[in-house]
């Protein structure tokens, strides 16, 4: 008889949430076992992506992540729905009924899969949740560890700041009112290139729109007094109670200006415990191996092959035959919003009508798993300038250019950078709890997400007011089986807007307000701004901007379709990441955020990964 192959625990995902976990498992001593679909960017010897795009450079340069978004090697493609209703879809100019010779009915929503996750594709903005989004889920779990007070430790812990020098009075003195981390795995600084600072005319549009911007904030004179205590660092602790309006000189995850992020993290610990921990990449998990009577996972079943998943680019490999793997203790999710419902479903946990439907036999009936889809709202205020930013001359966005031969180098110049110039987060309406906006500066011409987006980062001559709307009230969205094949994408509704569970009018009016907020920002700089093409000042009123929003707003912050609360209410884990009914089952990803946490979520992940470690390894916090 062949023995079967095991482990302490597998995990199935090396992103955000998975690779984390995965690596501090390892650290204590436990044998696991991560599982990828994907590849390694860098070491990959798959020659999928073109040569002019290799995938190391992609994945690597800080300017180059929206062009990891659509290499090959790296870009899993989802096609979502917006709203079920096929009229108003096809009002969003990026929606698609087919692409590359495929029915798709939808747009593209940019994932990644390979060691890293979406951390190998995102832009790289760390920004931390407030207090309120750690106490809302210890208000409806009832679990007093997950109080802000609490969580907030785990980002010291996984921070390695490089960007506040009052690191060395935290190591000679103790004293550290910021609350950052200075000896984590994941190395934080700030982009802001020497070339860009001697480039006169994008110093002073920065000066301009600078003050501008801080002069609009709501409580602009309590604004001005946190950007000087924190000097424009929305991770300083003191902000997070008082969650005031703001500046904010928004933090990379880079070192020495390089990409980094769980993949690093893996791949150290690898280092210093080869026998602790195996990562084995392009193995796609296929379900969940479960005991039907006891309702225990023992393992996962898993097909090897290169780009099987059909999210993944063409040409796909062949998939090979199934394998199983055990875990003696449990086996952890960590695929994302999409992928971990799926699993689950297909594994025989979901709703029972559903799974029927695709002729899956329920194990367990969970009718919340797949629901609670959330996302932000974005829409972008793009402009052309007068002339290219001399910051950027001669920059291809390609390994074949000066900048990047100065980035390799030396680790300086204009590649260094994310794009972002300044951020300001502030709140819609004077009622509102907290800051609801997060809006961005970016040297760049974006419009959202379709198939070719990367293409317009090579035109210079742009500015880009970017409008994100966090606190969204929607939760109606949905993943669901297309088939009960597992190599096929699920289908995916975030019903926005009127298609909602909630009416839409906050939220709607809180978009209207971030544009016109970017628009006079933009008239600030007078006659640097030659034009605005979205959306263009010929939408003016109210109800014109609105229509704008409806139809064109996207997202890629999606969460919240295994939701961490009662399972009466919907939920499908509990506090401690535990699968409702089942036994050595955990999930730890964004689909856990009953309510989807501000920012950028991937901070929020990194902060429960390091949480669920604690759980597993038994050292949680006296509460």
């Amino acid at each position: 008889m062949t023995e079967v192959e095991s482990y302490d625990y597998v995990v199935v995902g090396a992103g955000a949430g998975g690779g984390v976990l995965a690596a501090r498992l390892a650290e204590a001593g436990r044998r696991v076992l991560v599982l990828d679909a994907g590849d390694d960017p860098v070491r990959s010897a798959d020659a999928v992506s073109p040569e002019s795009r290799p995938v190391g450079p992609d994945y690597q340069v800080p300017a180059f992540h929206p062009f990891a978004s659509e290499n090959p090697g790296l870009r899993w493609n989802f096609w979502v729905r917006h709203y079920a209703d096929t009229a108003q879809q096809q009002k969003d100019w990026r929606y698609r009924a087919n692409w590359e010779g495929e029915a798709v009915d939808g747009v593209v929503y940019p994932r990644a899969s390979g060691l890293g996750g979406c951390t190998s594709h995102n832009a790289m903005i760390i920004v931390r949740p407030n207090n309120a989004d750690w106490n809302h889920i210890w208000e409806i779990t009832g679990d007093a560890s997950w109080r802000a007070s609490n969580m907030q430790r785990y980002f010291l812990r996984l921070e390695r700041c490089r960007y506040r020098w009052l690191r060395w009075l935290d190591r000679l003195f103790g004293w550290n009112p910021t609350g950052h981390g200075w000896r984590g795995w994941l190395t934080t600084q700030r982009a802001l290139p020497l070339r860009a600072v001697l480039d006169w005319r994008l110093r002073r549009t920065m000066r301009r729109a600078l003050l501008t911007t801080a002069s609009l904030l709501p409580d602009a004179a309590e604004g001005w007094g946190w950007l000087m205590r924190s000097l424009g660092d929305p991770n300083d602790e003191r902000l997070l109670d008082v969650e005031a309006s703001t500046i904010c000189l928004t933090p990379m995850s880079s070192a020495r200006h390089t990409r980094t992020g769980p993949r690093e993290f893996l791949l150290d610990v690898q280092r210093r415990f080869p026998n602790n921990l195996t990562i084995r990449l392009n193995a796609l998990v296929t379900r969940i191996k479960i005991d039907p009577v006891s309702r225990t996972a023992s393992g996962v079943i898993y097909r090897e092959g290169r780009r099987i998943y059909r999210a993944a680019a063409q040409p796909r490999g062949e998939a090979g035959r199934e394998r199983f793997v055990g875990a003696s203790r449990e086996v952890i999710l960590a695929g994302g919003a999409f992928n971990t419902p799926q699993l689950l479903m297909l594994s025989g946990i979901g709703d029972r009508e559903h799974l029927a439907g695709c002729r899956i036999v329920a194990v367990k009936d969970l009718p919340g798993v797949g629901r609670n889809l959330q996302d932000r709202y974005e829409i972008g205020v793009v402009n052309r300038v007068r002339q290219p930013w001399d910051a950027l001359r001669g920059a291809t966005y390609t390994t074949k250019d000066r900048l990047y031969r100065q980035w390799r180098r030396w680790g300086t110049g204009a590649y260094t950078s994310n794009g972002l110039l300044f951020s300001a987060k502030f709140r819609s309406r004077t009622d509102q709890e907290r800051p609801d906006l997060f809006c961005f500066c970016l040297l760049a011409d974006f419009r959202g997400y379709y198939p070719g987006y990367s293409e317009r980062i090579n035109k210079l001559d742009y500015l880009t007011w970017a409008v994100l709307k966090a606190y969204t009230h929607n939760t109606a969205g949905t993943v669901r089986l297309r088939s009960n094949d597992p190599l096929d994408r699920p289908l995916i509704n975030f019903r926005h807007f009127a298609e909602g569970n909630f009416a839409p009018d906050a939220d709607l009016d809180a978009m209207i307000t971030g544009i016109r907020f970017g628009r006079k920002v933009a008239d600030a700089l007078g006659k640097l701004i030659v034009e605005e093409e979205v959306p263009g000042r010929h939408l003016y009123t109210d109800d014109q901007l609105r229509r704008h929003v409806e139809d064109n707003a996207w997202g890629h912050h999606a969460c919240g379709t295994c939701a961490m609360k009662p399972e009466d209410q919907g939920g499908v884990v509990d506090s401690e990441f535990r699968v409702y009914g089942m036994r050595n089952l955990r999930i730890v990803d964004a689909s856990i955020f009953p309510r989807i946490p501000g920012y950028f979520i991937v901070t929020a992940v990194y902060m429960i990964a390091e949480k669920a470690a604690d759980v597993l390894l038994g050292d949680r916090e006296p509460v």
